[in-house]
């Protein structure tokens, strides 16, 4: 290592140089708005829902819902529902929107001729109007639960954007005018709509990136400042921190990597991966130091003895982050490989920078009595750790078994339900006004299945297939609270109802086919055929059933979806179609179970990685066990903790276990690789011990409890599953700390290793 020490300025100047590059990508950075790459590209629902997007709309995706209440609790008010229309109007008017319709604005048709003509459901031009109104929504609730809250105090309007702005800023941007204007109208109003939750989702990331870098900031100089005492021991970590979070992001920035979600988890994760390493090598050097040597002699010591073990934690950790890569959702797979990257960037700028800095400064100014690094008890504390382990050895590991057993329990107990809006926390906004729509109307979540016809000459129209279709929507609404179906068979069904001068008992299927084909000529001649176009394809060999539902949860959707396919298959014509669920939603619950396991994956493959570098290390079968032990409990514990306070296991607590493992493994690094050089000294296995707690154990208790305290911060988090992230990662930390101070001595005096 003397050659890293005289080459030092030659270093120092590429750092520079690259900070400068780096700097420059970092202008690039920005927020990512794309939800689409969370899909994998190569899943067949992927690409099965591609080719169903490419025939139809998906309009659900691009509703913005808004309901406004009325001040008297009573919607039938003349100057609330003109106030009601003027909004809708204006937002109608809002650059962006391609349509808009509301309660004020919703025609009631009839039947005139082989035409039809229609009058508005809501007419408040008079009282009387006013009073009409009331009792037509008396004897037909089409209204109810689509244009009118299931309480009667709101009415409510759908906002369709332009799909082309639907992932850009410019879907922000509309969304902060609706907000404006649903403001400046004065009534009390409710938003929701998967369009505006995706601007709410980059809102709060946005926001998020500068509250978890001005936390980690605070937390990092409140930690130094107690541990040091010196303003260099404060400054030092910080450049080293601060220019390895430019490389990083100013890496993304220059590839083209957006902030999202995920990724916005780095800055974080980085500063105290960044911190952990420092205060490893700083706590070296001062110890070599204070036993006599001169500042070049320490460092020297300092970067043969630990230097390795640095990088091999490093190597580690990326290696935890770089196996979600085998993740086919392109999101967490970058998020892996670019934490990777800053791990290693971080070791570089440390490995280069810290020697050359601490080295110009005088090493008893760090020397503070009062500082906690400077503690004289530390000593103290490592002999009382290692008299208790060789003490109670036996009480120790039958106390960890028990807890394993009991976690191993509620391992199975962990809940693996997961709903759409999952990483919203309970109380946020977003979350209330989503749940007010699934309480007052159908709700949010999209449904859709795409119909295939079998047969040459069959089409969806037909009268066999629109029974069969009927038949499935029937059984859905017996099952569900669906919101109105929208299928040939309904704009059958709802013509038919039409063309009968709105008789009820219409509301069917018609006997014959010429009568379908008539009713259909009727559709085209009124609407101009524009129903059909979204409902079929040209050639009539593929249709679809489309409705809105409330996010029940992937468990509840599993269970309906396979009844669904046992009543098709019972009670259907299958000789006649097939069907596949589809739809954004569909996807996105698909992927939220995917990714879980995708990530759990990820870790077993971590394991191997990290016990092959072991096996390595240490060229032992024996110490390669003791080696994995510390680290596979506190993934146990963790679990169980879940387990207890039924935490759902969803994608961001699956990811905890994967950040948690290539991190928690450091210390154990450090502590054997310390100890082996304590035997290659000749010392016995206690005494080896005994010194590597000595050197070894305030650092790790040191960078524990700053590790824990970087994904603290995450609590501050309103994404429910970044909280859980910050929480349960801290928690697996502080497992991992205690594992390896308790068990690690434990178990190498019982192998004699």
């Amino acid at each position: 290592m003397n050659w890293l020490l005289q080459r030092r300025q030659y270093f120092i100047w590429i750092i520079v140089g690259i900070t400068v590059l780096m700097a420059i990508g970092l202008s690039q950075l920005r927020i990512s708005f794309s939800f689409e790459s969370f899909y994998p590209k190569d899943d067949q629902e992927y690409q099965y829902h591609s080719m169903y997007r490419f025939h139809f709309s998906e309009d659900q995706n691009y509703m913005i819902y808004l309901a406004v209440k009325s001040p008297s609790d009573d919607i039938f008010d003349k100057e609330f529902l003109e106030k009601a229309d003027e909004l809708f109007s204006n937002l109608r008017n809002i650059e962006g929107v391609d349509s808009m319709i509301s309660a004020t604005s919703l025609q009631k048709v009839r039947r005139r001729g082989i035409n039809v003509s229609s009058r508005p459901y809501l007419k408040f031009d008079s009282q009387e109007a006013l009073e009409e109104s009331r009792q037509l929504l008396g004897s037909d609730s089409t209204l109810i639960g689509s244009f009118i809250s299931r309480d009667k105090k709101y009415v409510c309007g759908y906002a369709f954007i332009d799909p082309e702005i639907f992932d850009s800023p410019k879907r922000d941007g509309l969304v902060q005018e609706v907000e404006a204007k649903a403001a400046e109208s004065g009534l009390q109003n409710v938003i929701s709509g998967i369009p505006y939750i995706r601007t709410k989702y980059v809102e709060t990331i946005g926001g998020e990136l500068l509250l978890f870098l001005s936390m980690s900031i605070l937390l990092i100089t409140t930690v130094l400042v107690i541990t040091y005492r010196n303003f260099w021991g404060v400054i030092l970590p910080q450049i080293a921190v601060i220019l390895a979070l430019v490389w990083i992001l100013g890496f993304m920035g220059a590839t083209g990597q957006g902030i999202d979600l995920i990724s916005s988890l780095l800055i974080p994760i980085m500063f105290v991966v960044g911190v952990s390493d420092v205060i490893h090598l700083t706590t070296k050097y001062l110890r070599e130091f204070r036993l006599g040597k001169s500042r070049e002699e320490a460092m020297l010591k300092t970067l043969k003895e630990i230097g390795f073990s640095i990088f091999l934690t490093s190597v580690t950790t990326a290696v935890g982050f770089a196996s979600l890569v085998v993740s086919r959702i392109i999101p967490i797979k970058n998020f892996g490989l670019y934490a990777a990257a800053g791990v290693m960037f971080t070791y570089l700028i440390t490995i280069l920078i810290l020697p050359y800095a601490l080295m110009k400064i005088d090493p008893r100014k760090f020397m503070v009595k009062s500082s906690l690094e400077n503690h004289p008890l530390w000593d103290r504390w490592m002999d009382a750790l290692y008299h208790w382990t060789k003490k109670y050895p036996y009480r120790i590991l039958a106390g960890t078994g028990v807890i394993l057993a009991a976690c191993f329990w509620l391992i199975f107990q962990i809940p693996t339900d997961s709903h759409l809006i999952e990483d919203i926390g309970k109380n946020d906004p977003i979350r209330k006004s989503m749940e007010f729509f699934e309480e007052q109307t159908y709700g949010l979540r999209p449904f859709e299945l795409g119909i295939h016809v079998k047969g040459d000459s069959a089409q969806i129209t037909d009268k066999a297939v629109l029974i069969q279709l009927d038949k499935i929507q029937n059984y859905l609404n017996s099952r569900e609270e669906f919101g109105p179906f929208l299928s040939a068979a309904t704009v059958v069904k709802e013509a038919n109802y039409i063309y009968r001068n709105n008789r009820e008992r219409y509301r069917a299927i018609p006997k014959k086919q010429e009568q379908i084909d008539d009713l259909l000529a009727f559709v085209e001649i009124n609407a101009n055929g524009s129903i059909m176009e979204k409902l079929m394809t040209e050639d009539g060999k593929m249709g679809r059933i489309s409705s809105t539902m409330a996010d029940i949860g992937t468990n509840a959707l599993d269970t309906l979806y396979a009844d669904l396919q046992t009543f098709v298959s019972t009670e259907c014509d299958t000789s006649l179609f097939y069907y596949k669920a589809t739809g954004h939603a569909y996807l996105t619950e698909r992927n939220l179970v995917y990714v879980r396991w995708s990530l759990l994956g990820g870790l077993s493959i971590a394991f191997v990685v990290v016990g092959f570098i072991m096996g390595l290390l240490f060229r032992s079968g024996k110490m390669l066990l003791i080696s994995m032990a510390p680290n596979v409990i506190p993934l146990i514990l963790t679990g169980g903790v879940m387990g207890l306070f039924n935490i759902t296991l969803t994608a961001s607590t699956a990811l905890v276990f994967v950040i948690a493992f290539g991190i928690a493994v450091d210390d154990t690094i450090h502590f054997l690789s310390r100890y082996r050089l304590e035997r290659q000294k000749g010392l016995d296995v206690d005494a080896a011990i005994l010194e590597t707690l000595r050197g070894t154990g305030k650092a790790m208790i040191l960078t524990s409890l700053i590790l824990m305290g970087g994904f603290i911060l995450l609590l501050a988090s309103d994404f429910g599953g970044t909280y859980n992230t910050g929480l349960f990662t801290g928690l697996t930390i502080i497992f991992a700390m205690f594992a390896d101070l308790l068990l690690l001595p434990i178990l190498l005096r019982l192998s004699k290793a």
